[in-house]
């Protein structure tokens, strides 16, 4: 490493996935809360932790849009 080099550890790729996959696949804000202490514990890089926090706020987005009911128009009707 070079000396006054602010770079850190960045983590296993395979801890970085595990994470992205569980939080694509959360269905409920309790699982996202679980999965935002695990990104919190976890040691990275300071952009590793942006991209996970960034998906994190998407997913949690994702959940409060899929509470909203839009109406569809209806489909019209070839007489």
């Amino acid at each position: 490493m070079l000396s006054g080099s602010i770079f850190t550890e960045t983590m296993d790729a395979r801890t970085y996935f595990e994470l992205t996959d569980a939080i694509a696949a959360a269905t409920d804000r309790g699982e996202l809360d679980a999965l935002r202490e695990r990104v919190d514990e976890t040691e990275m890089h300071p952009m590793e932790r942006r991209v996970l926090e960034r998906v994190l706020r998407s997913r949690l987005d994702m959940l409060r849009l899929g509470e909203i009911v839009v109406p569809r128009p209806k489909p019209e009707r070839a007489d």
